[in-house]
């Protein structure tokens, strides 16, 4: 996973600097700031992002956080010398960055705010209406819910909860639905755990209202992920650098109105971060089990690595699993599932 919390500095034509600084202040990961302090580092680090100062007074306590220095200059970008050119700020300031293994994280022009816009293109209204790309396996349908293989599976027994309805975040479900839901994933634990012998991660990336703070590109359907694992959540996500607070399953609804992670221990402990201050990197509870996994970089990317084959897999032990042990499965579970196997 590329690391957040570093400290940036630019260098060059004062110029160049603030033609720079009009771009890079987009990007969700980067905090501009005017001066150095620990205090303000900390509370940059604090909201998991990294801070960039332009010209700074440079004060060699600060040598222990390792800053990076950027040359901004007229003309081309030149990564391998850390040299940012101004033809193209917009491309090349992440990929340097990323070279370095640093977070620069969207460009907030790049946001998803039109809803319409969204729900017309949106993928898994398109399995809804059963006009998807490419045909889809359907596990487990209940009335407000269906379940479905995860794209981009590269881990064992992936599977997503999906309202039927078009709604951004499972923060914004009514009551009823709720609780319908809350069935929902007590029975695919109990069908998953069965199957692959390991307690289950569960995870959302929840949307802001109308799509806010999304990148064009998310999908922002709200949809639950769901990971046997023996990963140590919580561990994990603080080594990320994110440390989510503990909230009661029942108090979700409070935080419907910005993005969110959620993340569900395999014991039910329930944990969000919801602060619209705070960056998340996209995919993130991929990335932190992709990284414990110790797979290659980029690996978690289900848009680079869609893995179409394993949700076959996937499917096919789901279906083989409903098929063997029907007659001893509650008949909830039996009523969702008969018309797939």
């Amino acid at each position: 996973m590329n690391k957040t919390q570093r400290i940036i500095i630019l260098t060059g034509n004062e110029n160049s600097i603030q033609k720079a600084l009009g771009v890079i202040e987009g990007f969700k990961a980067i905090t501009i700031v005017n001066s150095l302090s620990k205090e303000i580092i900390e509370n940059v680090f604090k909201h998991n992002k990294n801070v960039l100062i332009a010209k700074p007074m440079y004060n060699l306590s600060y040598s222990k956080y390792n800053p990076v220095i950027l040359n901004v200059v007229a003309g081309k970008t030149n990564i391998k010398n850390l040299t940012l050119g101004l033809d193209n700020v917009m491309e090349d300031f992440p990929k340097i960055l990323d070279s370095l293994d640093i977070d620069s994280g969207d460009h907030v022009s790049k946001d998803s705010t039109d809803s319409n816009e969204v729900k017309n293109n949106c993928f898994i209204c398109k399995v809804m209406q059963g006009k998807p790309e490419h045909p889809e396996h359907i596990l487990y349908e209940s009335k407000n819910f269906i379940v479905l293989p995860g794209l981009g599976a590269f881990f064992d027994g992936y599977v997503m909860i999906v309202p039927k309805r078009h709604v951004m975040s499972f923060a914004e479900l009514p009551e009823k639905e709720y609780e319908e839901f809350l069935q929902v994933l007590n029975d695919m634990r109990f069908i998953l755990e069965a199957i692959y012998k390991k307690k289950i991660f569960v995870f959302e990336c929840g949307s802001g209202r109308n799509g806010g703070g999304k990148h064009k590109t998310s999908i922002v359907h709200a949809h639950i992920h769901m990971a046997p694992t023996e990963m140590p959540v919580l561990k994990c996500i603080h080594k990320s650098g994110i440390y989510p607070a503990l909230i009661n399953p029942r108090n979700l609804n409070k935080y419907g109105e910005y993005p969110y992670m959620l993340y569900i221990d395999q014991e039910n402990n329930w944990y969000i971060t919801g602060d619209p201050d705070t960056y998340f990197p996209r995919q993130h509870p991929r990335q932190v089990l992709a990284d414990y996994m110790g797979l290659a970089k980029g690996e978690y990317n289900w848009r680079t690595n869609p893995l179409r084959e394993r949700m076959d897999v996937i499917a096919e032990k789901f279906y083989e699993f409903i098929r063997k042990e029907f007659n001893n499965l509650p008949v909830w579970i039996q009523n969702s599932t008969k018309k797939f196997i």
